[in-house]
């Protein structure tokens, strides 16, 4: 009995003091955490009040997150002239499932928030972030030295238009002479430019073996012999006018900004060399998407059959009523084009039981952490899996017989099929490479029969 009233006598004491210890640490975690708005907001260069009161639709921007280039519809919050909070857009589908009606006053959709992934929250760090350039710099030592300085940005302009000895105070480049924008603005002659690419077109690039070549280009130089001064090398007419030397490489153009810069670059400035990022990011994506857009039908102009009308479309599976989806490479839960389009939907997809996903990967991503199948393959490995795929699926039958069976659109229609595919048409195989469609009057079949029955399906 005794050494439990020592024990409960030692635990209270000890109960006593963490109290105390409690209450004499709190008043000073209170006042830290107050703090704690106020100190980013200096490091961010942010309004000190961070209260996210619902005011009035005025105190609310509409726009679009331009963090990536899914281009989520976003609401900014607007306090004292400055952007404190940045959700999803409730009035669209991309970001708010279900969204608010369009027809919802912005008076109530004030308590309204969408979706929206911690890189597009992240804008207000972008815009506010004490380390963003918002001047001009200038290379101001050697190349490599990593050093710069700021210049004005009238001055900038006048040395990228007119160039100079832009760099004449760093030794070794005292004499060199950088041109500028005016310089290499050498063809003006919007029609000369074209003859040159049609002769280019229609005689150089036909001529046959390197005598032949050279002739073409030598009638070239007499043809456009007054203007061989404006051309980068007048031997290699193919590599244009000087004015090609202006090259401009952009990230994201979308509806308004690419029409400017393609005007003042290719139609004002003459410049071939305008590209942008997507050949190495969702070049192909775009691109298999233009091929399926593709549809057989009679070409009007050409007088004759052929694939048309096809358009170069992002296309989306529809994650919303899928029952089984392969991710290759894809992570929809940590970015790959818009989390808070696809995130809701696959995740209601899991809880429900109506979906099931596979992800292909070498990572251990957070969407594979969650999938019915994880497949971690070796990178580089994903076509040797898909062609094993493939041949599994022939070997084994486990293809959609009645499906494949309809070749046209036509017979898809007579069976209630949304779709066709042209997988079982048969192919020419010339030389053991496939080359073209089998046509029908390569087995004899009669031309005009073949036109009544192409007709018939153009119609429907």
């Amino acid at each position: 009995m005794i050494v439990k009233v020592k024990e409960e006598n030692r635990l209270e004491t000890e109960r006593r003091k963490f109290l105390k210890t409690t209450f004499t640490m709190f008043p000073l975690m209170a006042g830290a955490i107050a703090k704690l708005p106020q100190a980013l907001a200096q490091n961010l260069d942010h309004p000190p009040n961070f209260s996210h009161q619902y005011h009035q639709p005025e105190d609310y921007l509409h726009t679009v997150c331009l963090g990536c280039n899914t281009g989520c519809p976003s609401k900014v919050r607007i306090h004292q002239g400055k952007a404190i909070k940045i959700v999803g857009n409730p009035y669209a589908p991309w970001t708010k499932w279900p969204h608010l009606d369009y027809s919802t006053p912005l008076v109530k959709s004030l308590s309204e928030e969408g979706a929206m992934c911690p890189r597009g929250e992240a804008g207000i760090m972008t815009v506010y972030d004490k380390y963003r350039l918002k001047k001009v710099l200038k290379r101001d030592g050697p190349r490599g030295s990593n050093k710069w300085k700021t210049i004005d940005f009238h001055q900038a302009v006048d040395e990228i238009v007119n160039g100079g000895k832009l760099f004449a105070h760093i030794p070794g480049e005292e004499n060199r002479y950088v041109e500028g924008l005016k310089a290499i603005w050498a063809l003006k002659d919007a029609k000369v430019m074209k003859e040159m690419a049609k002769f280019i077109e229609e005689e150089i690039y036909p001529a046959a073996g390197e005598e032949g070549k050279k002739q073409k280009i030598n009638e070239f130089k007499e043809k456009f012999r007054d203007y061989l001064d404006a051309l980068i090398d007048p031997d290699h007419p193919d590599f244009g006018p000087k004015n090609n030397q202006f090259l401009f490489v952009y990230g994201r153009l979308k509806g308004g900004r690419s029409e400017f810069f393609k005007r003042f670059v290719q139609d004002t400035f003459g410049s071939n060399n305008f590209h942008g990022h997507t050949t190495v990011c969702q070049g192909s994506l775009y691109f298999t998407g233009k091929a399926m857009s593709y549809q057989y039908g009679f070409d009007e102009k050409k007088s004759k059959f052929g694939w048309m009308g096809e358009k170069k479309f992002y296309w989306q599976g529809d994650l919303q009523h899928a029952k089984f989806v392969i991710f290759v490479g894809a992570s929809p839960f940590e970015g790959n084009y818009g989390p808070p389009y696809r995130a809701p939907r696959i995740t209601e997809g899991l809880v429900s039981g109506r979906l099931k996903y596979v992800v292909v990967d070498p990572r251990f991503s957070k969407t594979a952490s969650q999938a019915w199948k994880w497949i971690p393959i070796k990178p580089g490995g994903e076509g040797a899996l898909a062609l094993g795929m493939i041949r599994y699926i022939l070997e084994n039958h486990r293809y959609d017989e009645r499906y494949l069976t309809n070749a046209n659109r036509a017979a898809a229609q007579e069976d209630k099929e949304p779709t066709w595919t042209n997988a079982s048409w048969l192919i020419k195989i010339k030389d053991g490479r496939p080359t073209e469609f089998l046509r029908g009057s390569d087995i004899g079949l009669h031309k005009k029969t073949r036109t009544v029955v192409a007709q018939s399906q153009s119609s429907k």
